[in-house]
């Protein structure tokens, strides 16, 4: 296996922890050869970085915080015009004062900035090394794309760790609390009340619940869930309402508890409800990031497979053909290098967009690679093979046409086309990647053939 390979099969696993980062840095060693990797960002603290992962080889190193003057990773933040940097040699006569490259006899330093969707430094990574680095286009490819990668799972991080803290807070904190007797009526409020009904306490107390949350929420969540308790059911459950007083719905987390009288009978329904809308579209968004690519929005291959296997699973019973579209932008390297990457990432995104508004809503539109797209689409079965063959061919100039474009980026005119191959998927037991495979070899035997015509 080799190093690039071995440092793939690293980055492959799923993220599940903190670990991850000791994974993807062990995977930057073997590419660029280095002694030691770390990931850094700006510290709380004023003047200061913190290192928050740092393996030597295989081994893992403890965080730890540093004074950013005098440090190589001051200029990665100076610098606000480059993305990549490095000190090929020299380090200790560069950075005297710096005690890491003292105390690890360090002589050359390498790094890449990492930035989330809007543009925002969430920290860089870097390489060091006793020996001279030489910069060369594999490593510093690599860079860029585990600088990517890295941020969208730091990014993921982030949010865990805000869900964490919310959890907290509403496990300590009993936003809303009422109690409702068996004709429907608040007798008791908290008050959070107030504040979803702009009423005071002393207004909503003997009003009617569909009074103040309207007919239509009322009778389609709140009452089921009421007549519920009031049968002696202890209920929890998550509910979104949007009482008419607030402007945008609200997500609940809703506990229903039966109140007996001294006989034994249903007198009413405690509630205890907490405001977890912020933590239900925090779980979306890591839900989202898990499952898009960050730049273009796009399913990634996570997502592609998981559909693609759910569609596969139907198909025995359909009537339906299903084809994969596999595309490659050509020779995208040399807009990356005559235009430079920020053009390029405008490209992918544009290509993206164009795809997008070509498919129905019933096909699945991917990015698996830097430049390379999937689309999954179904399409009625006529019972001739000829005839399938016939549209695909006809949708691969489609999107040949639609492909086959001039985008004008910060004024300049970038020409772009693409490569397309499609697989006509007659053996739905097949695996995902072996059926997508097939549209990988057509759409490099067409490139091929019509690289060779040119």
């Amino acid at each position: 296996m080799t190093n690039i390979e071995e440092a793939l099969a690293l980055l492959a696993a799923p993220y599940t922890d903190e670990r991850f980062f000791t994974r993807a840095l062990s995977a930057l060693t073997l590419v660029t050869q280095c002694r030691w990797a770390g990931f850094a960002r700006l510290s709380n603290q004023p003047g200061f970085g913190e290192v928050i992962a740092f393996c030597d080889g295989k081994k893992s190193i403890p965080s730890f915080q540093f004074e950013l003057k005098g440090s190589p990773c001051e200029q990665v933040y100076l610098d606000t015009e480059k993305y990549h940097l490095i000190f090929n040699k020299d380090l200790q006569n560069r950075f005297p004062d710096f005690h890491l490259i003292k105390s690890l006899g360090a002589n050359s330093y390498q790094a890449e900035k990492i930035v989330n969707e809007s543009g925002e430094i969430l920290g860089h990574i870097f390489v060091l090394d006793p020996l001279p680095q030489s910069e060369n286009t594999k490593s510093k490819e690599f860079f860029r794309l585990l600088a990517q990668r890295i941020g969208v799972e730091y990014h993921r991080h982030i949010i865990s760790q805000e869900l964490v803290q919310h959890q907290q807070m509403i496990s300590s904190s009993e936003q809303y609390m009422s109690f409702v007797d068996t004709d429907y009526i608040y007798r008791v409020v908290s008050k959070g009340y107030e504040t979803l009904f702009n009423l005071t306490q002393e207004q909503i107390i003997g009003k009617r619940v569909v009074e103040l949350h309207g007919l239509p929420v009322f009778e389609k969540q709140i009452k089921p869930l009421l007549d519920r308790c009031f049968s002696g059911e202890q209920i929890k459950t998550q509910v979104w309402i949007h009482p008419p007083h607030i402007a945008q719905p609200i997500f609940l987390d809703v506990h229903h508890n039966p109140y007996y009288d001294a006989s034994g009978k249903v007198k009413g329904s405690i509630v205890s409800a907490h405001n977890i809308t912020e933590l239900e579209q925090a779980k979306n968004r890591v839900e989202f990031l898990a499952n898009h690519d960050s730049l273009t929005g796009l399913a990634n291959r996570r997502s592609l497979f998981q559909q693609f296997e759910k569609l596969l699973a139907v198909q025995s019973n359909s009537s339906n053909r299903v084809a994969i579209i596999y595309i490659d932008i050509d020779d995208f390297k040399s807009i990356n290098d005559s235009f430079g990457h920020q053009v390029g990432d405008i490209v992918l995104k544009e290509i993206a967009k164009l795809l997008t508004q070509h498919c129905t809503q019933h096909d699945t539109v991917a990015r698996i690679g830097g430049d390379e797209f999937v689309l999954i689409t179904t399409f009625p079965s006529t019972g001739q093979q000829s005839s399938a063959q016939s549209l695909l061919h006809r949708l691969r100039e489609q999107l040949q046409q639609i492909l086959c474009t001039s985008l004008v980026i910060d004024g300049k005119q970038v020409d772009v086309s693409a490569s397309i191959g499609f697989h006509l998927v007659s053996d739905t037991s097949a695996k995902p990647s072996t059926l997508i495979s097939h549209a990988d070899n057509e759409m490099f035997k067409y490139k091929q053939k019509h690289s060779r015509r040119g």
